[in-house]
């Protein structure tokens, strides 16, 4: 009997992964710990891209690398546009390689979630529409926090359309 209690706590060790959450308009997201690339605050130099998405605010030089920044609170409508102090751009790595940084209101911190408690979001639950989203999960303080599928976000047919 001990021992299947040990083998379950092994097994759910397995599904606890590292994720960074963060802000967008009133909802927290988060995103795979291990995508990530570094944290920067918004920056002054981005150079715009004519015939561009309103979302797609340019590029920048990030350690000699040329980085799309995108600025996915326009792209989803989640509220006001403020640029200030938190205003974040979170450096992710695609499985392709390619660099992208993503604008969000404000970085929180790394958490560690069980996504064997994932739960399906819905249309109705998230201004993100599903399909850009892995699920959701219920916080210790019964906080809503939503996975973001950061690949889907930032695929090349989504920064064509």
């Amino acid at each position: 009997m001990d021992t299947s209690v040990e083998n379950t706590q092994i097994l759910d060790g397995v599904n606890l992964n590292e994720y960074m959450t963060f802000e967008l308009g009133k909802m927290k997201y988060a995103i795979e710990l291990e995508k990530i690339r570094e944290i920067l605050t918004y920056p002054d130099n981005i150079t715009p891209l004519p015939n561009t998405n309103d979302w797609v605010k340019g590029l920048i030089n990030l350690r000699g690398e040329v980085v799309p920044i995108l600025d996915i609170r326009i792209k989803f409508h989640t509220g006001d546009i403020v640029y200030n102090t938190n205003t974040s751009v979170i450096a992710v790595i695609t499985k392709d390689k390619r660099m992208i940084g993503i604008i969000v209101d404000k970085v929180d911190d790394v958490q560690k979630i069980d996504i064997s408690s994932l739960s399906v979001v819905s249309d109705m639950g998230s201004a993100i529409p599903s399909r850009y989203l892995k699920g959701y999960v219920r916080l210790d303080n019964n906080e809503m926090l939503v996975l973001m599928d950061i690949e889907s976000v930032v695929s090349k047919e989504e920064l064509r359309s």
